[in-house]
């Protein structure tokens, strides 16, 4: 526990050093929001600047040598030099973060201090991911040793799966420097996201509407859900909470901060579209996240800022370039597992009927089919197998769905009525049916799309919140508790997890060192004189054992580029 909060700090004073550096840099060229904002943009939205500058430094890193010691020292040799430039707005930052701090109330003080608590427990101990087992930490591992190898996903097709979350979980593992890699990412994003909500909502009594209050709950409720898998450096979580950021920041501008001046709202809507975008990079399954970027152009064209709105878009693509980069370097395909989008021949590029299999996997494990056969079973078919496969919780988050959109209609005539429509809530939704719109006939796995799930019935419930209070309405506020009632059960569950892990975990030991990476039973395979392990049944790549596959199968099917490692793998 120590050692992971000692990281965080750590990962905190760069990121918030390189937000600031980065902001004011942008701020020569575009509108950038001020951290001055505490409630919409402020110390954590410099430091989520600073995460996806040094997650596109990393990745650009690994596109020509390995995520490790010198990737690291360059970093900061570039951040002391940002922070020497810019030493009198660091010492304003400090000063201001001193103030911000003195100024939240005991109450804020000691449930962030629990929450650090708490994440830094929860980070340093249990059992992994599946997938981390699977290929998160064996793709980490190869980034720290080889960076972005060519054909990488022929040696397994998960190492296809391209994620900006792992090259920023290499960047620091700290392996080249401790005695044992760091997993502490996915807990640092808990830790941030959830203070940020909780300091938004010790001024709810302030705010005349409430969803972007319920999106913040949002975010706990997520970190609650999440909670046991912490110490995974996990895409899925890594992505929504993220996500959740973004829409919860979006929401919480567009309904608190009075902002009158379109320049104003063209700096944090555009900051907010910018993030839209590099989080696709993060995990496709949030790719319509990017219709958010919809308000911030249609204000740009609108005051005729089109230097400006070429920039935004300038940086929104520098900031997914090197994502679509490494997916050709990996793969060979533009964007794996999409075969309709086919413009490389090159001799590392897995054959399509091997994507075409692990796409129709995942959405037959997504639709609880579990038989690639039936990939073309109809909705009608597979709704009712996957309705039965889902506990009672889930199934009550799901209900929750239908009441949201229900709260959602009600709210939106008795806006139309009172002629109160605000565009940026119109693309607020529809962003949130979009996704869960994509996420039901893809793979409909609850984690792809929980944070959206999350988003719905309960930013419904805060809009709808008013009109009870204003009209007395009982009838209404029946129809809102229903949210409410329906999320008892997924809470109820996922706080017993919690308190479970707590029961098994507490005596463990690692209140100093976090929990290593699962170890497996590995087995040696040649590879045209390469050495690669291979997992045994309990399907544990090892990141202590590199390169490293799960399944035989693929590894039998592949072959070297060259005469060793560094040139990459081909199918044979």
């Amino acid at each position: 526990m120590a050692i992971t909060i000692l990281s965080w700090i750590y990962i905190f004073i760069i990121c918030v050093v390189t937000g600031l550096v980065v902001n004011k840099a942008l701020s020569r060229l575009i509108p950038v929001p001020l951290y001055k904002e505490c409630g919409h943009f402020g110390i954590t939205g410099l430091c989520v600047t600073g995460l996806v500058t040094l997650t596109v430094y990393a990745e650009v890193f690994s596109i020509f040598y390995k995520v490790g010691a010198v990737c690291h020292v360059v970093m900061l040799l570039l951040v002391a030099a940002g922070g020497f430039s810019f030493r009198k707005e660091l010492a304003e930052l400090l000063d201001f973060f001193r103030t911000h701090i003195n100024d939240l109330s005991i109450n804020v003080k000691i449930v962030s201090i629990l929450i650090i608590l708490a994440g830094a427990f929860f980070s340093s101990n249990g059992t992994f991911h599946t997938d981390t087992g699977i290929y998160h930490a064996q793709a980490i591992r190869m980034l720290e040793e080889y960076g972005v190898l060519k054909g990488l996903g022929n040696l397994q097709l998960h190492f296809a799966y391209n994620s900006s979350y792992l090259p920023l979980c290499a960047l620091f593992t700290m392996s080249f420097i401790l005695p044992f890699p760091l997993h502490t990412m996915t807990g640092f994003f808990m830790v941030l996201f959830s203070c940020y909500a909780v300091s938004g909502l010790s001024n709810w009594k302030e705010h005349k509407r409430h969803g972007g209050d319920l999106a913040r709950v949002a975010i706990l409720v997520y970190a609650l859900t999440n909670m046991t898998g912490l110490q995974s450096p996990a895409t899925d979580y890594g992505t929504m909470f993220f996500t959740l950021y973004i829409m919860c920041c979006w929401i919480a501008y567009a309904q608190e901060s009075g902002a009158e001046d379109d320049r104003d709202k063209i700096a944090l809507y555009g900051y907010l579209a910018v993030l839209s975008i590099f989080a696709v990079s993060m995990k496709l399954s949030a790719a319509l996240l990017v219709l958010l970027a919809i308000f911030p152009a249609i204000l740009l064209v609108k005051k005729k800022m089109f230097k400006e709105f070429g920039i935004f878009l300038l940086i929104g693509f520098l900031s997914f370039l090197p994502y679509m980069i490494r997916n050709v370097i990996l793969s060979g395909w533009l964007f794996y597992p999409v075969s309709s989008i086919d413009l490389f021949n090159v001799i590392w590029k897995i054959p399509a009927e091997y994507m075409k299999v692990d796409s129709d996997q995942i959405k037959v494990w997504g639709r609880c089919l579990y038989d690639i056969t039936r990939i073309d079973d109809g909705v009608k078919t597979w709704l009712p197998i996957w309705w039965s496969e889902k506990q009672h919780y889930e199934v009550m988050l799901i209900y929750s769905q239908f009441v949201g959109a229900v709260l959602l209609v009600i709210t939106s005539i008795l806006r139309l009525r009172e002629k109160k429509i605000d565009l940026a809530m119109v693309i607020f939704y529809l962003t949130i049916i979009a996704n869960l719109v994509l996420w039901f006939f893809t793979a409909p796995f609850i984690r792809y799309g929980l944070a959206f799930m999350l988003l719905l019935p309960l930013c419904a419930f805060g809009d709808v919140l008013e009109y009870i209070v204003r009209k007395k309405s009982i009838i209404l506020a029946l129809v809102a508790s229903l949210v409410l009632i329906n999320f008892c059960s997924w809470i109820d569950d996922y706080f017993m997890d919690d308190m479970v892990f707590v029961k098994h975990n507490v005596m463990a030991g690692h209140y100093i060192v976090p929990v290593p990476f699962d170890e497996g039973n590995m087995t040696v395979v040649d590879m045209d004189g390469l050495t690669v392990y291979v997992a045994g049944t309990d399907e544990i790549n090892s990141y202590y054992t590199c390169p490293g596959s799960c399944y035989s199968f693929m590894v039998e099917r592949t072959k070297l580029i060259g005469d060793d490692i560094s040139k990459g793998f081909m199918p044979r």
